[in-house]
């Protein structure tokens, strides 16, 4: 049958909305539609972050267990000594994070103390923008990760040098690039794999004549340009080799099913140097000791079978988690059983290539700003540190200027 460009308006743009984008697109002979191979890309350093969005509780993730202030503060949330998983004299894990004490004690994660940045702000979506964007003081256009790909990756011409897993925010939010939005290997297609090859390249040929930037006037390149983008990263996807084996079992939940999806990736030999994971369930504003507890277990069983899978691959000293939430909590408990919306918090960082321990100093809890802590380190310097000590990149080009740096990275 011949496809006519109203039917693929109505069938081909209808499957291209589902990507974010989701199969691979063949000629008859069998041969993907672009030039592949990114082998130069695969053995590059590789930086993942992990957000945990809703405000985590940073005084009970690395809970401050030797000033008795913590306890006078929090009757109900504080934990007793004998429960903290303690890392000195002072300071310990949230007694769920029993995966992460252990790489600790590996000396495979750093904690960064009191992170945050001037100015601080209790909504969650402008303090996430200001995480994601790396501009405090300004609205921004463009994410910190988009910037970083944009300086340093610009001469990358795969198209999975850097992915979303999920859902996402601005931190890759550009006016130069594109970059996938991957839910599972198995549903990134843009036509239905089940459909004939014949239909499946008059698809393709209509999609490639709809979206060719050079048939478009100047103002639809932009748009065409990212279908294009979109249409390469299907491509790439379908043409990664298939060298994943499961050796680690993973846990049953979402966050876990989106490391492991990296995993896949990495094995596949995607070339990726950036992916950005989130998990949520961090605004524990009423009965936060059962929920935060059982957030906080999900964040260390996915982290922990990742590291495992990561070891199991041979890639850790590959790759670099760093993690962070958008704001702490409030240092008293509220009258719910919860915190309320606060400021400066830990940052995580783990690999096989981290120098483990602790850095930057535990903010003050008698010290504070109107019951908020202070914060003692800029989230910028450790993003600066990242960008400069493992991605060799361009920090200037990504913060508009120099930060401290931390020594986390051998």
């Amino acid at each position: 049958m011949k496809l006519s460009r109203r039917d693929f308006l109505l069938k081909g743009t209808a499957m291209f909305a589902t990507l974010g984008l989701g199969g691979a697109l063949f000629t008859d002979t069998g041969k993907s539609i672009l030039a592949g191979g990114f082998d130069d890309d695969v053995d590059e350093p590789v930086l993942i972050v992990v957000q945990l969005s809703g405000g985590n509780d940073g005084i009970n993730t690395l809970i401050p267990y030797g000033q008795g202030i913590y306890y006078d503060a929090r009757p109900t949330l504080a934990y007793q000594q004998k429960d903290v998983l303690a890392l000195d004299n002072q300071v310990g894990l949230h007694p769920s994070l029993v995966g992460l004490a252990a790489l600790y004690k590996l000396g495979k994660m750093a904690v960064v103390q009191g992170v945050g940045y001037p100015g601080p702000d209790h909504s969650h979506f402008r303090s996430m923008e200001i995480w994601q964007t790396a501009e405090p003081a300004k609205m921004s256009r463009s994410g910190w990760l988009a910037r970083y790909a944009e300086s340093s990756l610009r001469d990358s011409s795969n198209p999975l040098k850097a992915i979303q897993i999920g859902a996402g925010g601005k931190a890759f939010a550009s006016e130069k690039m594109s970059f996938p939005v991957i839910q599972s290997l198995e549903t990134y297609h843009l036509i239905d794999p089940k459909t004939a090859m014949m239909d499946k390249n008059r698809i393709t040929n209509a999609f490639l004549e709809m979206y060719g930037v050079q048939n478009q006037t100047e103002q639809l390149r932009v748009v065409s340009g990212r279908g294009y983008e979109a249409f390469k990263s299907v491509e790439a996807i379908q043409a990664l080799t298939a060298t994943y084996a499961n050796k680690v079992e993973y846990p049953k939940t979402n966050f876990a099913r989106d490391l492991q999806l990296v995993s896949k990736l990495l094995a596949g030999k995607s070339g990726t140097r950036i992916f950005n994971v989130q998990i949520g369930g961090f605004d524990d504003h009423a009965d936060e000791k059962v929920q935060h507890a059982k957030v906080l277990t999900q964040v260390d069983e996915g982290l922990t079978a990742f590291y495992k899978d990561l070891e199991a691959q041979g890639l850790q000293d590959r790759v670099v988690v760093m993690m962070f939430s958008e704001f702490g909590r409030r240092v008293k408990e509220n009258g719910s059983g919860g915190t309320d919306h606060g400021t400066a918090a830990p940052m995580f960082v783990i690999g096989g290539k981290v120098n483990g321990g602790l850095y930057g100093a535990y903010p003050s809890l008698s010290n504070l700003d109107n019951g908020d802590l202070k914060y003692e380190v800029d989230f910028r310097s450790v993003y600066s540190t990242l960008i400069d000590k493992w991605l060799k990149g361009d920090t200037t080009a990504v913060l508009g200027k120099s930060y401290e740096s931390f020594k986390f990275i051998q």
